[in-house]
């Protein structure tokens, strides 16, 4: 009765917590040695309040996605917030109503350009991540590097399954995070198009 009086109160970051990140912890993920508490409590907050969206099915899910994608040597390093993002995006898209600036944004003449220029992938991730674009000369020259090598990852990793040669499962599942984080940006800029049109 207790319990399920606690769950009636609990914060969906404490949701997050309880059905995510605490199972993480449970198999050993930390933070690597000299991590600030208060600054690894941050980042794990932030986390839970992006992910918090989710409904409690695919939260289990992330969970079981992301327990083998530790970092660092012993793979037991928590993976990068993009990395969970990337997942969450697949186990559960994030409703655009959530980011109003995202589908502006990618619908303007900025998400034609970033389109145009090889950045559309990179610049949707960074909106996902920071929920809102990149503002200034030193953060677009972090996208345009990412997206540069995403591309040539890109170009890889496809001409190897084209040639029938074996490619490690995390390289798919990487490229399939791309796929579809690429599918959902070019879908925003055809919508501003199309929008564009109609006006």
């Amino acid at each position: 009765m207790r319990i399920e009086q606690d769950q009636d109160h609990e914060t969906k970051r404490d949701r997050v917590r309880r059905l995510l990140l605490h199972p993480l912890e449970g198999i050993g993920f930390r933070f690597p040695k000299g991590t600030d508490t208060d600054e690894g409590r941050k980042r794990l907050d932030r986390l839970a309040d992006e992910l918090a969206y989710m409904n409690d099915e695919n939260l289990r899910r992330l969970f079981e996605a992301m327990r083998s994608k530790g970092e660092g040597r012993a793979r037991d390093f928590w993976p990068s917030h993009a990395a969970f993002v990337a997942l969450a995006q697949i186990a559960q898209p994030r409703p655009l109503e959530e980011m109003p600036g995202l589908a502006s944004w990618f619908g303007s003449a900025a998400g034609r350009a970033a389109l145009a220029e090889g950045r559309l992938v990179e610049e949707y991730r960074w909106w996902l991540s920071k929920h809102r674009p990149p503002l200034n000369p030193h953060e677009r020259r972090i996208v345009a590097d990412r997206a540069g090598a995403a591309q040539s990852k890109v170009a890889r990793l496809r001409e190897r399954l084209d040639l029938r040669l074996p490619v490690d499962a995390a390289d798919r599942e990487w490229l399939h995070a791309y796929e579809a984080h690429e599918a959902a940006a070019r879908e925003l800029v055809r919508r501003g198009q199309a929008q564009g049109e109609v006006a």
